[in-house]
């Protein structure tokens, strides 16, 4: 097919992929470098755009390029559950978060594509645990760390906050999720969010997270599909009563991710926990070493504790303000190291963790099978096609 050949398109679907980009028809027209006249002739049927057009169409509103050859517009994403209770967050969405949502939902359309033309390429989602806020969160966290295998990793790994992150997402995909983690979103907007639709569902970290934390919400957001319960979080926890469903659930959510990660047979085995009661005051240094530990977060180790009647709410909430000030502050850090020292991860490290090795290595299997074009791998990875050797080194793919 030539470049210049054009394509016929439902001018509706065109239009409805611009819109739902947040897009006037100016604005798309600058980006995609095309005249407000030639925008308007593909959106009123009068010249269809190229297949070269139609493809930068499908990168600039993010949507898969199968998509915009609808014959009809399709149902849009509908708004995910809001669990966050931060400020503004309570109600609304950035542009930058809205821009990542899309993201996660195309990259789900892709896998729904390849299960039709590469099914050998995309792994089943049937091996996701399936939880009851009925049942304890000590059988939740069973669950999930039985389907993980967490207690096959070697304790060596709990130390080193980077590799655990790395193995518990490969772990996670291996049951048939894509995991992806964002770029740009402060995380006082969200930790987290996940899709929970069947097949295929989607977890995504907050990129900008220390590792630790974001093997909590990994964790968090496995226990949100075992619910069937995808949204937005922030895995707060409540000051006063919880008095409406979202917060129980994500009070259920913190307390099966906190079993998973510290089972209460393993945590009781420390000293200082076993002998402990109810009001012990732990101190900060305390909750770092069972962190180093157990992988967890401080606060996702006191959170622990509390549920095993070994500290109170009270000492909770006066940790973790401490907490979240030294959390505040080691990020303030790193900026200025990496200001101090520019360089870092490469665009290709980035974007491998951004779009995750499970979808990068699948969408590669389908190509290297020759299920779909070199064209379609391009697209599905949003690089040239000279630039897939440096992704697929960067992906361990």
């Amino acid at each position: 097919m030539s470049s210049s050949e054009r394509i016929a398109i439902t001018p509706e679907v065109i239009t409805w992929a611009r819109e739902s980009a947040g897009l006037d028809p100016d604005q798309a027209a600058h980006r995609l470098t095309v005249s407000r006249a030639t925008l308007d002739g593909w959106e009123s049927g009068e010249k269809p755009p190229t297949i070269k057009q139609l493809r930068k169409a499908a990168k600039a509103y993010r949507r898969p390029l199968a998509v915009l050859l609808l014959p009809s517009p399709p149902t849009d994403f509908s708004p995910l559950q809001d669990y966050r209770r931060s400020g503004a967050a309570e109600t609304s969405m950035t542009p930058e978060l809205v821009s990542e949502v899309k993201r996660a939902l195309t990259q789900r359309e892709v896998f729904l594509e390849l299960d039709e033309v590469a099914p050998t390429s995309v792994v089943s989602s049937d091996e996701i645990p399936r939880l009851d806020q009925a049942e304890s969160p000590e059988v939740g966290g069973s669950r999930l760390r039985e389907a993980l295998r967490l207690d096959s990793l070697p304790h060596s790994v709990w130390s080193r906050p980077g590799e655990a992150l790395n193995r518990c997402i490969r772990a996670v995909e291996e049951l048939g999720v894509i995991v992806i983690q964002t770029q740009g979103i402060e995380i006082s907007e969200l930790r987290g969010f996940s899709i929970s639709e069947l097949p295929h569902p989607v977890i995504a970290l907050n990129g900008k997270d220390f590792p630790r934390p974001r093997l909590f919400t990994l964790l968090h957001e496995l226990a949100h599909l075992g619910l069937r319960a995808g949204g937005l979080c922030d895995l707060h926890e409540s000051r006063a009563s919880i008095s409406t469903s979202w917060d129980g659930t994500e009070h259920y959510c913190n307390a099966v991710a906190a079993s998973a990660l510290m089972p209460a047979e393993s945590l009781m085995r420390d000293t200082t926990v076993a002998q402990a009661g109810s009001t012990y005051d732990w101190s900060l240094g305390e909750l770092r070493q069972l962190s180093a530990r157990f992988g967890a977060s401080s606060e996702a180790v006191l959170l622990r504790l509390v549920s095993l009647s070994k500290a109170s709410w009270g000492t909770y909430w006066t940790r973790k303000d401490e907490l979240e000030e030294e959390y505040a502050e080691a990020r303030r850090h790193a900026r200025e190291q990496q200001r101090e020292s520019p360089g870092g991860p490469s665009y290709y490290v980035v974007k491998a963790r951004n779009m995750g090795h499970g979808y990068i290595t699948s969408v590669l299997d389908a190509f290297k099978s020759r299920a779909i074009t070199s064209l379609d791998v391009a697209d599905y990875l949003d690089v040239r096609y000279d630039q897939l050797p440096q992704l697929e080194r960067a992906a361990g793919a």
